[in-house]
């Protein structure tokens, strides 16, 4: 079972790794956030943004016959998110400055994605 303190640990994990990260949160699949190591404000609005944009990314690459959508990556002028499904249960979404190494994120990512759905019974 996940609990908020792994998200928190993930998100400490991602950036200590990784060096541009500014926001790390973890929320449920129906859009309530889980953990955010963000502000508060705009937590809620924030997490049902990042399941919107894992479930149209995922109807995209079904679009495009492709399956087992590992992230998604909004990229902007003044940053990027990246955003992984974890299981059926939980989306991750990583907010990071445009300098951030999206490569290496993503590496890093990757394993901490296989912890979570490890301790969801997902694995």
């Amino acid at each position: 079972m996940i609990i908020r303190q792994n998200g928190l640990q993930v998100a400490a994990t991602l950036r200590h790794a990784v060096d541009g990260i500014r926001r790390v949160l973890l929320v449920q699949r129906d859009g309530t956030p889980f953990s955010d190591d963000g502000p508060e404000h705009d937590r809620d609005r924030l997490a049902a943004l990042v399941v919107a944009c894992v479930e149209m990314a995922h109807h995209t690459a079904a679009g495009a016959a492709l399956t087992g959508l590992a992230t998604c990556v909004v990229r902007t002028d003044d940053g990027a998110v990246v955003a992984t499904p974890v299981g059926d249960r939980f989306a991750m979404a990583v907010v990071a400055e445009p300098t951030v190494n999206l490569v290496l994120l993503q590496r890093v990512l990757a394993p901490q994605v296989e912890h979570l759905r490890a301790l969801d019974g997902v694995a």
